[in-house]
């Protein structure tokens, strides 16, 4: 071992730029080696996350407010035309999910995953009555539904069964939801208002009083007692009831449900639990096995690069290999002095340029971009040497013995 020491000191004294250029190949390949796991790590991860997904996220609030059971005259039926059984009672003093914060929780979505929105539906708690709410997302900011919104009315589905419940008038504007006009859309038929809810707050001048606020009629409907209201007309504070669903034109993957799921909690707190049921989407599974391949070439090219400067090594020290045979250095010996020279050194920099990477480097693109945040464990570590190694070692030995053998026919 000696030996192989004294002969790389005499190799970095008089081959010193060559030793150099070797020594930066040998640590630019180890931390090649590290990057390239782990962004291939990381697209495997993401490729996973998108294998499954859905196309409907539904939130369900777990707040303060309850439905009021049927009035024992109807029995247990849910009776069309009227807000009396859309009645909602407080029950406890949990923290209820309000308006505001579902406009924080439009600053905080995904905007890739908003944008894949076809729909958001929730009831809003006014006085005791719960209305009816369609929306989306766009730019951190609560929009108009308005293409799914008109349609939701003549999709109605109610007990299994699709139809049309639209009656007359029109749906909100986009100029409507952005300024936050009081207008609504409440029950009749064709052109008649029903329902004991309108008898007893129908204005005069054609508005009806909602939630202490006049809301102008804009459009009747026939669906199950409720009315539908902008949620940018309510007042901050205002209660959201029961759930808010989430459509998507397409299924959404696991990581933009995660994504969802994560600002959900921060905006609606623990009140809420996610819901949405999976299907299996295409798996390009092929992908995720190539890992160890892609590193095992990376350090194949790593061992080539390195036994190309040695080979050019071994070649201007021919003084050296001269006075070793004249010492009595065979064949083989000379393979194994060689080969020890270049696991050395191999070894040396590839063990200063990992500690490297995982000190330096790793902290500092953590801190720039999120896909380099790498938290290796120590079996991974070794693994991805043990592949470097072991080709280096293989390639470099049949590029010594080969040399060599030349060196000493001649």
């Amino acid at each position: 071992m000696k030996y192989i020491f004294k002969n790389i000191k005499s190799f970095a004294k008089n081959y010193t730029k060559i030793f150099v250029l070797l020594i930066i190949t040998t640590a630019a390949s180890t931390l090649i080696i590290h990057l390239s796991y782990g962004m291939f790590r990381e697209y495997r991860d993401r490729r996973e996350l998108s294998r499954r997904g859905t196309n409907q996220v539904v939130f369900r609030l777990e707040g303060s407010y309850v439905q009021k059971p049927a009035s024992e005259d109807d029995g247990n039926m849910i009776m069309l035309g009227d807000l009396k059984d859309q009645i909602y009672e407080k029950q406890d003093d949990r923290q209820d999910v309000t308006a505001a914060d579902m406009k924080r929780f439009a600053q905080e979505v995904d905007a890739e995953t908003a944008d894949k929105l076809l729909n958001i539906h929730t009831g809003i708690l006014q006085e005791k009555y719960r209305f009816e709410t369609d929306f989306l997302i766009s730019d951190g900011k609560i929009v108009n539904s308005g293409d799914y919104g008109f349609d939701s009315l003549y999709n109605f589905s109610f007990g299994g069964r699709t139809q049309n419940i639209f009656q007359y008038g029109r749906y909100f504007t986009d100029q409507e939801y952005t300024k936050g006009e009081r207008v609504c859309i409440m029950y009749g038929f064709q052109k008649n208002l029903r329902g004991d809810y309108l008898e007893k707050n129908l204005l005069e001048d054609g508005k009806v009083l909602i939630g202490g606020q006049e809301y102008q009629i804009i459009g009747l409907q026939n669906g199950i007692g409720s009315g539908y209201l902008p949620i940018t007309s309510v007042d901050g504070d205002s209660v959201l009831l029961d759930e808010i669903a989430l459509r998507f034109r397409d299924n959404i993957s696991l990581r933009e449900i995660s994504l969802l799921n994560d600002a959900a909690k921060k905006c609606f707190g623990s009140q809420i639990i996610s819901n949405y049921e999976l299907e299996e989407m295409k798996e390009n599974s092929y992908l995720y096995n190539t890992i160890l391949l892609l590193v095992l070439v990376v350090s194949l090219v790593a061992a080539f690069n390195f036994c190309a400067l040695y080979h050019y090594i071994v070649t201007t020290r021919r003084r050296t290999l001269k006075i070793f045979r004249i010492c009595g250095l065979n064949h083989r010996k000379s393979i194994w002095l060689y080969l020890g020279e270049c696991s050395v050194l191999s070894m040396g920099t590839y063990l200063a340029a990992l500690l490297l990477f995982h000190f330096l480097l790793m902290p500092f693109l953590a801190g720039k971009m999120s896909i380099f945040d790498f938290h290796y464990k120590a079996e991974v570590y070794l693994v991805l040497f043990l592949v470097y190694f072991i080709s280096s070692f293989l390639l470099q030995y049949a590029m010594v013995s080969w040399n060599l053998k030349r060196k000493m026919v001649r």
